[in-house]
């Protein structure tokens, strides 16, 4: 019990750290996009923090696995650089023990994946989805960038601010291009700032002490009039999702409904959580190392190996999803292939005789 639980321990420190090294990489690709969003004027900056939070939970998903992965294989390959898997053979406890003490962390990882994929990430992604319709459905005053030309929503024209008082909601020097049925109108003004009507929530951009363009390009029957009050009806959609993608649908009711897309999600979820227990096994004839190895050959390999299966688990689905599988099969079969190429890693190692009966005498 004490080798078990020292083995636990460093696997689990390991799987800690790698976790949150893989996370903080995968937070700083999410974030890029996200700025990007802002820049190009389709999400406000007062959502990033929001759906910033809750895709954490999508992320971990697919970064537990290959982080309890990675984990068993840094932890054990060191142990035995540092002949500390010799001492513990010469124990009397081969890989049967080792493999149940690796088992047991790994099926506490799988079953809070389980819990992350089958609940708490569609859960996440269904409040991406909100939050995104929510700031599509907002104004366009909402995501201005002072300085840099911006088209409004559905093509409607351009709009660019010179400066903008964020707290006073006020623009400086606005100018508005818009396409309409008899031509294009220009907007130039000196200020502006938004209004909200009470009596029904139409928002408009009001634009004040300026000039307006109307006329066909190229023709001289242009028309302009100088305005105290301008206002611009902001075109707004409401903010509800009604494509819901399939990673964002609640998993009792992928389960209720027979549909392959759905078939194919179910399997997906509940894959992820398989993988936690087949890597698992897998990692451990593969943490095998000798002092005259190259410290990081047998990790190229692993990671080769991972994906391979994530990229046979990707195929899978789109065979199921267009009707190319039996969903008996579906992406089972691919757990089963990895699992039979860990099992003859094992034999392969010790012998089926040899390995488990050390592991059932040190018990």
């Amino acid at each position: 019990m004490i080798i078990a639980r020292y083995l636990v321990k460093e696997v689990f420190l390991t799987f800690a750290a790698v976790a949150l090294v893989l996370l903080l990489i995968a937070l700083s690709a999410q974030l890029v996009g996200l700025f990007n969003d802002v820049a190009r004027g389709s999400l406000q900056v007062d959502m990033v923090l929001q759906i910033f939070g809750v895709r954490i939970l999508s992320l971990l998903v697919f970064i537990l696995p290959l982080a309890l992965y990675l984990a068993i294989l840094l932890a054990l390959s060191r142990l035995y650089r540092d002949s500390e898997m010799a001492a513990i053979a010469a124990c009397g406890m081969g890989t049967g023990y080792i493999l149940r003490a690796i088992l047991g962390l790994a099926l506490v990882v799988a079953v809070l994946q389980g819990l992350l994929s089958l609940q708490l990430s569609p859960w996440a992604e269904h409040q991406v989805q909100r939050l995104t319709a929510a700031a599509q459905a907002r104004g366009d005053i909402q995501g201005i960038i002072p300085g840099r030309f911006q088209e409004m929503r559905e093509g409607g024209g351009v709009l660019y601010v010179e400066e903008l008082e964020r707290e006073q909601k006020r623009m400086r020097n606005v100018f508005v291009q818009q396409q309409r049925e008899g031509g294009s109108s220009i907007i130039r003004s000196r200020s502006g700032h938004q209004m909200v009507k009470e009596e029904n929530g139409d928002r408009f951009m009001v634009l004040e002490d300026g000039y307006r363009y109307e006329g066909e390009p190229g023709r001289e029957n242009y028309t302009i009039i100088a305005f105290e009050k301008h206002g611009i009806r902001i075109q707004e959609k409401p903010p509800e999702v009604t494509n819901r993608k399939h990673k964002a649908i609640p998993t009792l009711e992928l389960w209720d409904e027979d549909n392959r897309g759905y078939t194919a999600e179910l399997q997906w979820r509940i894959s992820s959580a398989l993988m936690c227990l087949v890597l698992a096994v897998l990692a451990v004839p593969l943490s095998v190392t000798s002092h005259r190895q190259n410290r990081y050959g047998k990790l190229a390999i692993a990671i080769v190996l991972y994906m391979v299966l994530t990229n046979l688990l990707t195929v899978s689905r789109n065979w199921l999803l267009h009707d190319k599988i039996s969903p008996y099969i579906g992406l089972w079969w691919v757990h089963v292939a990895v699992l039979l190429i860990a099992v003859v890693l094992l034999l392969r190692q010790d012998g089926i005789r040899h390995w488990w009966h050390r592991g059932t005498t040190a018990r």
